[in-house]
């Protein structure tokens, strides 16, 4: 690709990348409670306004971070080996042990997100996480291409007063800085987005357009499918239930009092409303009252409204309500079974993409061999409500058949990858100190049992050195 096709690909991307970002903000407004809201009638008093402002109940956060939670890669192991590939370490250089929530948080709330690499000035592969807001990748074939045509990324750096919006597109050999245009309007618009290259061109050294899609899941179209969109109705639907509450627990939760054949003036009523005893001379003025409303049909439903949320996003339903309490392992264990099996999905989705991301970046670093290994398997951090005692005497029956204590260990509830290493080598020392002084045994019996030192221990040796036997 030459600098002027990139210059013409980045002006399609950013054109593609506008068209993408309705639903895309549409989403993102629904998260940040921007959108979703109940309507209430332009000259509605600004009491009601204030509620309807308050009203929204956000399940959408929890859903997500349900997942996000349980998301974290703790290893990269080789199947022959059982240890840590050496790409293993590209990671840790790169903080992904905190950073890789990067991935799963858009993932879950789009459908998908990115990852880059690009070498640094040592001639470091340095990752690039983007979400889709911020980088689009084009595909001959998006549902089975491994690797993009192109991409584009976007970000916006200030100079002076003034705000630009920046990027790199990438190709399958060099990676182009380009220029997008000025951000004016609160960074709405951006005055151009006719884009010219910002700097000089520089090779990326992998065999491809180093760019990885995250995809979190396909339906049965191929199409990418996020956590958040199909729960947006859902969420519109309590944040209209609790505005309902809200107003009657304003309005409504105490007796509403009435007074027919009777209309004083606001310092009267006023005063009437604070007494306990009412008296009238006009026989035809009545005092009554309305019983208060009651909110508990309202708690009833949302309630609902959050259990069939936990439903739908295949969580327990403890995460959107609290409601659990004195449940035991195998209980929770029980709630959480749905949940676990998506999230065993999403660790086989994502986890395509972490490998797909170490292998550009050993690429870059010229390492390729050491990132491609086929049974490679990514070590993720174990999350499944078990009982403990459970597990560990699950452990120790395995060790007592043969199997080696340290590679049961990853099983055992909060046990993380570096303190299994470390336990690891502890045990390995033990063995060979074992096996030292088994050596030191078996040396000594078979001394014992050799008739020349068995004789040699029935003589003495005197001050002069000279042997005499023990009788004489």
């Amino acid at each position: 690709m030459s600098e002027f096709d990139a210059v013409g690909a980045a002006g399609d991307l950013w054109a593609l990348h506008l068209q993408e970002r309705g639903e895309l903000d549409r989403i993102r407004e629904f998260v940040k409670e921007r959108r979703g809201g109940p309507t209430v009638p332009d000259d509605a008093s600004a009491e009601v306004k204030a509620i309807a402002r308050i009203s929204y109940k956000n399940v959408l956060t929890l859903v997500r971070e349900a997942f996000a939670q349980n998301l974290a890669v703790v290893g990269y192991k080789s199947s022959a080996t059982g240890e840590d590939l050496p790409a293993w370490d590209m990671w840790t250089r790169n903080r992904m042990e905190s950073r890789q929530a990067e991935i799963y948080v858009p993932g879950i709330t789009y459908g998908f997100t990115y990852g880059a690499a690009v070498p640094d000035k040592n001639g470091k592969a340095q990752f690039r996480l983007r979400s889709p807001l911020k980088m689009l990748a084009a595909y001959s074939d998006p549902e089975l291409d491994e690797w993009p045509e192109v991409a584009l990324e976007i970000w916006t750096e200030v100079e002076g007063r003034r705000k630009f919006r920046k990027g790199f597109v990438y190709s399958d050999e060099m990676v182009y800085p380009v220029r997008l245009g000025e951000i004016v309007d609160s960074g709405t618009k951006v005055n151009s987005i006719a884009p010219q290259l910002d700097g000089k061109p520089f090779p990326h050294k992998a065999s491809h357009c180093p760019v990885v899609r995250y995809v979190n899941r396909r339906d049965e179209d191929g199409v990418v499918l996020g956590e958040i969109e199909q729960l947006l109705t859902l969420q519109e639907q309590i944040n209209e239930a609790n505005f309902d509450r809200l107003i009657v627990s304003r309005f409504g939760a105490f007796p509403q009092k009435v007074i027919s054949g009777w209309s004083g003036s606001k310092g009267e009523v006023l005063a009437a409303s604070a007494r306990r005893v009412w008296t009238f001379e006009d026989e035809f003025v009545k005092a009554q009252h309305f019983p208060a409303a009651a909110i508990g049909p309202y708690n009833e439903e949302l309630n609902e409204m959050f259990e069939h949320v936990a439903m739908v996003a295949q969580i327990s339903p403890s995460q959107v309500t609290g409601s659990i309490a004195n449940v035991n392992a195998d209980a929770l264990a029980a709630a959480e079974a749905n949940e676990q099996r998506k999230l065993k999905t999403m660790r086989a989705s994502y986890g395509e993409g972490h490998r797909g991301l170490l292998r550009v970046g050993a690429e870059i670093e010229g390492n390729e061999a050491n990132a491609v290994d086929d049974q490679a398997e990514m070590i993720w951090r174990d999350t499944e409500a078990r009982s403990f005692g459970a597990v560990v005497d699950g452990v120790v029956k395995m060790a007592s058949q043969g199997v080696p204590i340290e590679d049961t260990l990853h099983l055992v509830p909060g046990m993380t990858q570096r303190r299994i290493q470390e336990i690891a080598a502890k045990l390995q020392k033990q063995r060979q100190v074992s096996a030292f002084m088994e050596q030191i045994r078996g040396a000594a019996a078979a001394a014992k049992a050799d008739p020349v030192v068995a004789g040699l221990s029935e003589r003495t040796v005197p001050a002069g050195g000279v042997p005499v036997d023990a009788g004489s």
